[in-house]
């Protein structure tokens, strides 16, 4: 996967930690509805970083392609209509342009 698409990936809104269960968490299901995962069929949404008395935790949450695909169309519609730089020419926006590949990726 491209820099690119993991830097799309990271813009995901994510659930709040405290809300997931010890599965999500550790990435064996999704982190939005909860399907069981493979490592055929998980997406990485890349190491997050969490804020904890002591220090910082990195987390690595996965998603299905379907919640994925979802997520990444939410995200790509939202940041189109706010980004000046996509109004104009989206092909010149990386933030737009690793959306559309995060929502490529997500098709597959």
């Amino acid at each position: 996967m491209s820099t690119a698409v993991t830097a799309a990936l990271d813009l995901l809104p994510l659930p709040e930690f405290h809300t997931l269960s010890q599965d999500q968490v550790r990435g064996a299901t999704c982190v939005w509805d909860g399907v069981g995962l493979s490592s055929a069929t998980a997406i990485d949404l890349g190491e997050r970083k969490l804020k904890r008395v002591g220090g910082r935790v990195s987390w690595f949450p996965r998603a299905c392609r379907r919640c994925a695909l979802e997520q990444a169309m939410n995200t790509l519609v939202a940041h189109s209509q706010t980004c000046e730089q996509c109004v104009d020419d989206s092909n010149l926006c990386p933030t737009g342009s690793g959306l559309v590949r995060a929502v490529r990726e997500a098709r597959r």
